[in-house]
């Protein structure tokens, strides 16, 4: 979701030209991201709702929902970022410095942001945050801008394999995050779960940068076996209950099967104009300042909507998640479009868009 990987921004000179005429774009991928975003803004409504004991214990769709959901949805980000990254052979310093403005920075801005709202509203919340987590975030990532941190390491990473073979590449990968599972409980036990989601997301990244030419051939049978294939080792998986390092090897091909029926369904989808996939391919095309910003309106929704006094009835639960979930996709984009109107996007680290 950051700017020149996964939501890639427009230089000055293409910024009064309509994206439909940008031939150089992938729109399946912008069709890819809209799809993983929303996916993002409603996994993480179902989670908090989840945490806040909104949900009876007994109400088994919303935690098999939250399960599907986190199968795929971030790893098709890496993945993504994997294809973006692919072909890109910039010098490595100044690879680095586009870096900075478009992860680093945001990752800073953001994390600070969020952890003195939730310090501030901890009674209010879920979330028991306090003043010490800003400093941490040098190791220890606010939720949800764990994936900016883990997006550089892997930029970083794959700058220094690049030069290397394709089967090199995904054998280092998946060394690296295989070794990292013979240390999973300690990691665990020192609060560095982000050291386990980096190289997982790095062996996903990789498998992105050398599987373009594969995606580009994906059609309706594959579209569809994929999606058949996800729904039979989701239903496996979670009934297999895994954990652990056995449990994250086990998932891998579940969240293969994800990604890959979601970039077959995206490649159709843009195949086919439509107002739904072009709604889909703009979510997509500012999903980074959806991303950095959906996290504060559905806390705010689910604030909201308590303070209403909303049943946890059928009715009561599909009002705050529809409601969160639209806000946290539409408020975002609103900001950054009133952010771009004044030409100070690059302040709040979000993709520039156009204000007419």
């Amino acid at each position: 979701m950051a700017r020149d990987t996964v939501v890639s921004r427009q230089p000055t000179a293409y910024r009064n030209t309509p994206i439909a005429g940008d031939f150089r774009r992938d729109q399946s991928l912008d069709v890819a991201k809209g799809i993983g975003i929303v996916l993002v803004v409603l996994g993480h409504c179902l989670d908090g709702l989840k945490a806040s004991n909104f949900f009876s214990p007994t109400l088994l769709w919303p935690i098999v929902a939250i399960y599907v959901i986190y199968l795929f949805h971030m790893p098709l980000f890496f993945v993504v970022s994997g294809h973006l990254a692919s072909g890109k052979h910039r010098p490595v310093k100044s690879t680095l410095a586009k870096l900075v403005p478009s992860i680093v920075y945001p990752y800073f801005l953001w994390s600070i942001l969020q952890g003195l709202v939730q310090v501030y509203l901890t009674k209010y919340t879920t979330s028991h945050v306090p003043i010490s987590s800003l400093y941490k975030i040098l190791w220890i990532p606010i939720v949800p801008y764990w994936f900016l941190y883990a997006l550089f390491c892997c930029h970083v990473g794959y700058l220094a394999i690049r030069k290397l073979s394709y089967p090199v590449q995904f054998g280092i990968a998946f060394a690296v995050f295989a070794s990292t599972l013979f240390f999973i409980d300690p990691i665990s036990s020192a609060h560095l779960q982000i050291v386990l989601e980096t190289t997982r997301g790095f062996l996903f990244f990789v498998i992105g940068v050398i599987s373009v030419s594969q995606v580009r051939q994906l059609g309706l049978w594959a579209a569809i076996a994929a999606s058949v294939l996800f729904a039979l080792l989701a239903m496996v998986f979670y009934q297999s209950q895994w954990n652990g390092a056995k449990g994250s090897l086990a998932v891998l091909p579940a969240a293969l099967a994800g990604i890959i029926a979601t970039l077959a369904w995206s490649r159709l989808l843009a195949a086919k104009p439509s107002r739904f996939s072009a709604t889909l391919a703009f979510l997509g095309r500012y999903s980074m300042s959806i991303y950095v910003m959906h996290i504060f309106f559905t806390a705010a929704a689910r604030i909201m909507l308590k303070r209403l006094g909303t049943e946890p009835t059928v009715t009561g639960t599909l009002l705050e998640i529809v409601t969160a979930t639209i806000l946290g996709v539409a408020l975002p984009l609103a900001i950054n479009w009133l952010i771009s109107k004044f030409d100070l996007d690059s302040w709040f680290g979000i993709q520039h868009m156009e204000t007419n």
